[in-house]
Formats: structure tokens, C-alpha cells, sequence
């Protein structure tokens, strides 16, 4: 089948999908028609040879369980190797039957779209790699031993053994065998930095138990790569997610088995995605010493982020790319970038229209990682009922990335429910995700398209019990979706979905009320006593809160405050505070006047210098100072700066003045 430049090969897997090539190549809009295949990867391999050997800008073979069967076709001819999606265990391998052909169409059509390019960070391995073990824990010794003995011809192992005993046998690796307990550790995989307490290396001489050199504290040292069987707490934050540190038990035979291998590979140059666009530009975090933002130093499991200032730093070597980050960003200063939000949301769009044209109904979408995720998928369609036919899969690198934009911009590009399926063993996963889904739900139930089922976040572990869930749990209430190009900030992009879902459910609302924390709302501001000083003006990290050069008014743009909390802690007056929701009037756009005062003109020259409640407010406060007790100097602050720079100078009771400076005395003084 042939879809534009694309050349598509289609497989039913010998009869194991019921797939109609008539029917699949009017879904897909193909005017060739589709030559269905039973067993290409077998009996009708000769198909893929012939194919292989005609020119193609781009072929795709729609199976991934051989794709290293037609990937060795491919080198052994010589010919470009073709690209591969499964339409098996995520549509064909389904008790709907039938009913499964517009997803597979949509799924096939989707594989055709074009696809953005990841940037990389490339790092380089040594080879170092310390092996950590506790000698008064278990089988730790052994376990590092016979380790190091397995990695040593490919890698430049060392052994540190904290809690050392005088009972450790020698043996060939004994020159590799130090004592030390790691006080501190950062870095990441190629750049690992490590300070050793009580560090001492093996004696070479030793003989029949080890003997160890005198102990230092403070040894600084780095390594590759980190393989920790202490069973100890980990010496990182969201170790799961810091690449090169291995955190295994000890008795666990299987792992280690595994991890030697595994850890073998890691020596020469590695390409790691940089999964986070940051724009210190816009980030909201801190102004003048004041904290504001810290959505994402709350949420970041491998500690990749850090305060700097006014900003934070993303160390894109650190970074496991979890998406947190980006999901909880109010101001879109930290983005996924694998892909970014925007393109994901057309890709998610895109996949819904080429659903619909195929003549689907219902849709559902189906968002999870591309490990766990695909695996439990694999696991529910070949001993299950598989996934529903209208239930659509996207695969995302980690779903810790779903935020309440793109749950909202999903229900309103027409999607009935979003299932997120999540790895149980993630335990920091569920609740970030459920925490966006508390937005979300809050933004549609104000447009009246909530309902209990809109979202399912799913965190089993059990296979029949995650089908169970994606088959019984359907919405309850219809609502009419509001489709639209998702292009742009992520901001932005709600604001889209928002606006549309309210016109298309005729929600008679002006502002949602949103849950505290929500990244959208305006500011409550004591007018009473607002003196206008516009600090926090100066402070705003979006611009939010404005000031008039013309006149003393503080102004007010809702749509660009991220409910950071800077203005709140800069005001002298406290008389700033935020209130969450969502306006979806067109007012919000523009800044309205908030306060406005009459300006304030000098005593001396008349020329306007700040408002007259700032002015009074500055009086009534230096009033009772003792700088400031006669009307002299009362009168200075009703002044502008030239002004009083003038009258200060002309005084003759000025604090400064101290006369005439006394002649230094000489040696001709002592000696007359």
C-alpha cells in the first residue's frame, strides 16, 4: 500500500488479525489498494527481498516483532532498512475484531506524519567504574568480587568496601580492592564525583586475608560509572533515573548476572537526548532575593535542577527526563523536548483526525511510556482481550509529562476519555499526574465537560485488571469537542481549548475557580491602602502587573500571571494576594487599571515626581525618625531629587558640615 511517498507492507500476522486490505486502503485514503501479507517475516519473505530491491523514499513494514529479522535483510542486500510500527498488540490483537480497522488506518496513517529530530548530548566514557559493597552487610563482598572478576577485561574496575573486615580473603583482583566509606557524591554517568572517608587501597602483598594501606578522609575522586550493592540508602536522588549508577542488592543472583553485561557495554561514546528546552528568560523562580516559582526544584526526582539566583539550571546530563518539569511550568520556561508539548498535542490531533476520517467513533486515547507501558499493552493483547477498538495508543518517553494542558486539549480536539497508564513501580509518578488531573478537571468542570470517568489514571500492576479498567470504565456525560491546531506555549494552548470547549458547551462563565497551586489566576490588591509604590511592578517575572510612565496607575493583565507569589512577598505594604482561576473573558487579555492615584508635584519646581499616596505614605512613616523632626527636613521629601539635592546644600545646619579643616601640623611647628 502506498499512502503519498510512503510504501507500507501490512502483515495479519498468519490470520491472527482480521485485517480487510479493500477496506484498510480506502481507510487510509490509498488509491493502490493494500496486498494484505500473511507470514512476510517466513513463507512471504520473498516479498520484502523484492520490495527492498525498488526504489522507495521511505518504506515502513508494519510489524516491530521481526523488525531484526527485515532489519538483517535489509544490510545483507545492501539496501536502506526500512521503518517499523506495530499494529499487532496495539489494535489487531483485539476481541472487537473487525471494529479495530479505522485505529489500525489511524495508526498507519500517524506513522506517515513526519517526525521532529531529538537533539543530543554526547558524552564519553573511560570505563571507570567502582564497584561499592558492604562488608558487614550480607553477601557483599563475594557479590563485588566476582563482579569485578567479570567486568575487569573491559572495563577499569575498583573495588571500595565500606565496613571492612580483617577477614577478607585475597584473591587475583586484589589489587583492585580498597576500603572507604563515600561521604558525598554527584555528578552523573562519565562525570561521577565522589569524596571517600577512611579511604585505604589493598596491599598488593597481601596474603591470605587482605591488608590495607593507612586510612585518609576527604579523598576526592570520579568515576564512569557507579554499581552500588551496599543495600545501603541510595547516594542519589531519584536514582532510578541517574544513568551509570546501578543500585542492586547483593543476592540478587539474576540482576547481577544481567548488570554484568549491561555495565559492560558502558565504556566509549554515548548519545544522550536532551530532554528539557529551558529559557531562563522566562523563568519565574526568584527576583531580588525573593522566592517566587519552585514548581520544578518540588518535583524533580533526579535532582538535575538547581536554584541559581533569580533562575534555576537544568544539567541535561543529570536530566532522565521524566517530564515533571514541564508539566507543572506555569510560564513554559521548562519544556520537554522529546517532543515539545506543542508538537506532541498536533501529533495527538493529527492521530484523532485520521481516526475520524477512517470512520471511527468514540475515541479514546490511551497515553503511556515506551517501556512499561508498551510492555503491559503486549502483555493485555496476547493473553487478554486487548486494548479496545476505539481506544488510541501514544506512547510518550515518560508519561510524567502529562499536564492538565494536554489532558484539556485532548477533550476539547474531541476525545471522550484520556487513560494514562502509569509504571507502579514510579511511586512519584501517579501522584504528579493526579495532581494535573485535579486541573483539569476543575478547568472542565467549569465549561461543563467533567465527568467522573473524563480522566483514568491507572497504576495496576496486573494485566486483566488494566484491561479490565480501559474496557469498563467509560465516561458517563457527552460533551461537544471543539477541535482546533495546537500551536504554540502550552499557555496558550489551554487558553485555546479552554475558550473553544466553553463556546461549544454554551458555559455561561466568565472565571473557573481552580484548586491552590494552579498555575493560572488573577491578584487581589487592598486599593485602600496601595500606596503605588510599584515594587512589585519592578519584581513581576511576567509582566503581569504594569505601570502607566504617563501617570501613577498600576494595571493589571490576568492572562500572563502565573500565581508565582513574587509580587505578594516584594509589597511593603502587604496588601497583595492571589487569587487561582481560569478568566476566559476576552478582558483578560488586555491589562486593566487596578489603581490609580494623582500625581505628586515638587514644592519646588512643580514638577511631577510619584504619586501623592506614595509621598504621603513616605512622611507618615518618617515622621517619628529623628532625621526628621523638624519641617526643614519634612519638606525635603516633598521634593523630587534635583530639588532636594539643591536645598540640602544650601543649609547651614547641614550634618555634614564640619567647618574649616584644621592646617596639618609639620616638623617646623615642633621645632619654632
Amino acid at each position: 500500500m502506498k499512502i503519498g511517498n510512503t510504501d507500507i507492507m501490512v502483515c495479519d500476522c498468519g490470520g491472527s488479525m482480521d485485517i480487510d486490505g479493500k477496506a484498510l486502503a480506502k481507510a487510509c485514503g490509498s488509491e493502490n489498494g493494500c496486498s494484505v501479507a500473511s507470514s512476510l517475516c517466513r513463507d512471504q519473505i520473498d516479498r520484502v527481498e523484492t520490495a527492498l530491491n525498488e526504489p522507495s523514499s521511505r518504506r515502513i513494514i508494519a510489524c516491530t516483532q521481526e523488525a531484526a529479522t527485515f532489519t538483517q535483510l535489509a544490510e545483507d542486500m545492501d539496501a536502506d532498512i526500512p521503518d517499523f510500527i506495530n499494529i499487532r498488540e496495539l489494535a489487531g490483537w483485539s476481541d472487537d475484531g473487525k471494529a479495530t480497522l479505522p485505529k489500525i488506518a489511524a495508526l498507519i496513517r500517524s506513522a506517515t506524519d513526519a517526525q521532529p529530530a531529538a537533539r543530543s548530548l554526547t558524552l564519553t566514557s573511560a570505563g571507570r567504574c567502582l564497584i561499592y559493597a558492604d562488608g558487614a552487610r550480607g553477601n557483599g563482598v563475594d557479590a563485588a568480587m566476582k563482579l569485578a572478576t567479570e567486568l575487569q577485561d573491559t572495563l577499569g574496575v575498583t573495588v571500595m568496601i565500606t565496613n571492612a573486615g580483617d577477614d577478607i580473603l585475597a584473591s587475583g583482583v586484589s589489587g583492585l580492592v580498597t576500603r572507604g566509606k563515600i561521604s558525598r557524591a554527584s555528578g552523573h554517568f562519565t562525570a561521577f564525583d565522589l569524596v571517600i572517608d577512611g579511604f585505604a587501597a589493598a596491599l598488593p602483598s597481601s596474603r591470605g586475608t587482605l591488608s590495607f594501606e593507612p586510612t585518609q578522609d576527604g579523598i576526592e575522586t570520579g568515576c564512569d560509572v557507579i554499581i552500588d550493592l551496599t543495600g545501603a540508602p541510595a547516594l542519589f536522588t531519584g536514582w532510578e533515573k541517574r544513568d551509570g549508577y546501578f543500585r542492586v542488592s547483593a543476592e540478587d543472583s539474576v540482576r547481577l548476572a544481567s548488570l554484568a553485561g549491561e555495565a559492560g557495554d558502558m565504556i566509549g561514546e554515548f548519545e544522550k537526548p536532551i530532554y528539557v528546552d529551558y529559557d531562563a528568560a522566562l523563568c519565574a523562580h526568584s527576583r531580588n532575593s525573593l522566592n517566587g516559582c519552585s514548581r520544578c526544584l518540588d518535583v524533580c526526582p533526579a535532582g538535575a535542577i538547581i536554584s541559581s539566583g533569580d533562575t534555576v539550571e537544568i544539567d541535561p546530563a543529570i536530566c532522565g527526563g521524566c517530564g515533571y518539569c514541564g508539566a507543572v511550568c506555569p510560564s513554559g520556561a521548562a519544556q520537554t523536548a522529546l517532543p515539545p508539548a506543542d508538537t506532541f498535542m498536533q501529533q495527538m490531533s493529527q492521530l484523532l483526525d485520521h481516526y475520524i476520517e477512517a470512520g471511527g467513533k468514540a475515541p479514546r486515547l490511551l497515553l503511556t511510556d515506551e517501556g512499561y507501558g508498551i510492555e503491559m499493552i503486549e502483555m493485555i493483547a496476547r493473553f487478554g482481550p486487548g486494548l479496545p477498538a476505539t481506544m488510541l495508543p501514544m506512547t510518550m518517553h515518560s508519561v510524567g509529562r502529562v499536564g492538565h494542558d494536554i489532558l484539556v486539549t485532548a477533550i476539547a480536539q474531541g476525545f471522550e476519555q484520556v487513560a494514562i497508564l502509569t509504571n507502579p513501580a514510579k511511586a512519584d509518578e501517579a501522584p504528579q499526574i493526579a495532581r494535573q488531573i485535579e486541573f483539569a478537571r476543575a478547568l472542565l468542570q467549569g465549561v461543563k465537560a467533567d465527568d467522573d470517568n473524563r480522566f483514568l489514571l491507572i497504576d495496576a500492576a496486573d494485566p486483566e485488571m488494566v484491561a479490565s479498567q480501559l474496557r469498563d470504565s467509560l465516561p458517563n456525560k457527552s460533551f461537544k469537542a471543539a477541535p482546533f491546531s495546537p500551536l504554540g506555549s502550552p499557555r496558550g494552548i489551554t487558553r485555546l481549548a479552554m475558550r473553544g470547549l466553553a463556546a461549544s458547551q454554551k458555559a455561561d462563565i466568565t472565571a473557573v475557580p481552580l484548586p491552590d497551586g494552579a498555575p493560572y489566576g488573577r491578584v487581589d490588591i487592598d486599593t485602600d491602602n496601595c500606596t503605588i509604590c510599584l515594587s512589585c511592578v519592578g519584581a513581576c517575572p511576567a509582566g503581569a502587573l504594569q505601570d502607566n510612565p504617563d501617570a501613577p496607575q498600576l494595571l493589571f493583565r490576568e492572562d500572563a500571571c502565573l500565581q508565582c507569589g513574587i509580587c505578594a512577598a516584594t509589597c511593603p505594604e502587604k496588601v497583595i494576594s492571589l487569587i487561582p482561576q481560569f478568566n476566559l473573558a476576552d478582558s483578560a487579555m488586555n491589562a486593566e487599571l487596578v489603581i490609580e492615584d494623582t500625581p505628586f508635584h515638587c514644592t519646588g519646581c512643580g514638577k511631577p515626581f510619584g504619586s501623592s499616596r506614595s509621598i504621603e505614605k513616605v512622611i507618615e512613616k518618617l515622621s517619628g525618625h529623628s532625621m526628621f523632626t523638624g519641617s526643614k527636613q519634612t519638606d525635603m521629601l516633598k521634593m523630587c531629587e534635583d530639588c532636594r539635592v539643591e536645598v540640602m546644600f544650601s543649609e547651614d545646619d547641614r550634618m555634614l558640615d564640619v567647618g574649616e579643616r584644621r592646617k596639618p601640623r609639620t616638623t617646623d611647628d615642633y621645632m619654632n
